[in-house]
């Protein structure tokens, strides 16, 4: 059995088989989408038998939302860690971007799974996935428009939306950031003045 990448925090105790598997499984759905995996090439990575990923996971559908439900609740927990979401602050605000860039950024295989999830996912589980992972942000930009951090021109949820897809662009879209930002002469940007690029277009008051 071949050593595998692991982004996913532990669901189950040490040593348990269903660790492994679903990190053989965001592997393959990350390189191959929900249609383009098989249970047989997700077995033979994580080094099992096909029948014993079925007994734990009931096939590839019950493995695709057990891998997204564990990103899920993996990045509702390194956010509510970053940010305290009673300080919608300005500073507040920068943590949660900041924190949004970090996780997506420094988890490569669970952002290619989160982007195959628009493209080739389960309709419902892709609507469960939206919902939990929207509302904290969309309830923390609504709380920062009322203290007057974020302009209040836009509905919450667009704001974090804009804000969210600017940031996924950013990390996905490297050699186009730098050429379009070429054009002009300017130098490449970092991480922090990507984000406080963002921001400017986010606060209420400009700097």
């Amino acid at each position: 059995m071949e050593a595998l990448l692991s982004e996913l925090s532990r669901a189950f105790a040490e040593g348990d088989a269903r660790n492994v598997i679903m990190d053989a499984a965001l592997e393959v759905f990350a390189a191959h989408g929900f249609h383009g995996a098989g249970t047989r090439a997700i077995a033979l990575k994580a080094g099992v038998s096909q029948p014993l990923l079925n007994h734990h996971f009931g096939g590839k559908e019950g493995l695709w939302r057990a891998v997204g439900e564990r990103i899920t609740s993996d990045f509702i927990a390194f956010m509510s860690g970053a940010v305290d979401p009673t300080k919608p602050s300005d500073a507040g605000m920068v943590a949660m971007l900041r924190g949004y860039l970090e996780f997506w950024g420094d988890r490569p295989l669970a952002f290619r799974f989160n982007r195959w999830r628009r493209l080739d996912g389960l309709t419902d589980e892709r609507i469960d996935r939206s919902e939990q992972m929207t509302r904290y942000g969309v309830a923390f930009m609504q709380k920062a428009q009322v203290e007057g951090v974020v302009r209040d021109d836009l509905p919450p949820g667009l704001a974090l939306v804009m804000s969210g897809g600017l940031i996924q662009f950013w990390l996905e879209s490297q050699i186009e950031v730098r050429d379009a930002v070429s054009v002009t002469g300017d130098a490449d940007l970092s991480d922090e003045a990507f984000i406080s690029h963002i921001m400017s277009m986010l606060r209420a008051d400009p700097e």
